[in-house]
């Protein structure tokens, strides 16, 4: 069996349900503008493609739809609220922090693969305690590509110095499915998370939770941890 050398990870319904955070900081912002507030559901709906376009879907979504020069103007409300807000740590899905300590003993590299803006990101995981349990973070604002481009994980698989060949990437969206595949690096989506008909995405392996993240690496012909 081949050995693991990395494995990528997606942020938002992969290892961390960060629906509630975004919500709050979107219908702070949608306040600032008489819009009304969006349910859960809502929320979950629209997130895959960064903050940016999710908060221009949030104003969509409850009213008329705004220009490009106002989305940058909102958009500079809802990381102030964004920002100021405390996550809460229990939005880890279960498993995630095991995993990634799994990982870390295991030295195995972790990078982080998210379209939120990578300082929007970095704030995040500092606030979580977890910037130290990877070894390279990129948003969708760190390449000129994002994805479902592959140039997104080609680029955390450069600054991880690991080969496509010798990684996963753990996701739950077509986006990452797109992205990792077109990258060359297999993809293992998790049923847990945002994405919609997961089982008909085309993933290499699908898991209903991190517990079972050595079969999938079996399944895929990597040595388990």
């Amino acid at each position: 069996m081949k050995q693991l050398k990395a494995v990528i990870f997606d942020l938002d319904g992969t290892l961390l349900d960060s629906a509630a955070d975004i919500r709050q900081a979107i219908n702070a912002t949608l306040a600032d503008h008489g819009r009304r507030p969006l349910t859960l559901q809502e929320v979950r709906d629209m997130t895959g493609d960064g903050l940016l376009v999710q908060m221009q879907r949030a104003f969509a979504a409850t009213g008329a739809p705004v220009s490009d020069d106002q989305s940058y103007s909102f958009f500079q409300g809802f990381i102030h609220h964004y920002r100021n807000q405390k996550p809460d740590p229990s939005q880890l899905y279960p498993g995630a922090l095991d995993l990634m300590l799994a990982l870390k003993q295991a030295q195995i590299k972790i990078g982080l693969c998210t379209n939120k803006q990578e300082a929007a990101t970095r704030s995040l995981m500092d606030h979580l305690d977890l910037s130290a349990h990877f070894d390279f973070i990129a948003g969708g604002d760190t390449f000129m590509v994002h994805k479902p481009h592959p140039g997104h994980v080609q680029g955390v698989l450069d600054g991880l110095n690991v080969a496509a060949g010798d990684s996963v990437f753990v996701g739950d969206s077509r986006n990452d499915v797109a992205a990792s595949q077109g990258a060359g690096v297999p993809c293992i989506l998790v049923t847990h998370g945002y994405g919609h008909d997961v089982e008909s995405l085309g993933a290499d392996v699908m898991i209903n939770g991190f517990a079972a993240f050595g079969d999938a690496l079996n399944r895929l012909t990597f040595a388990g941890l």
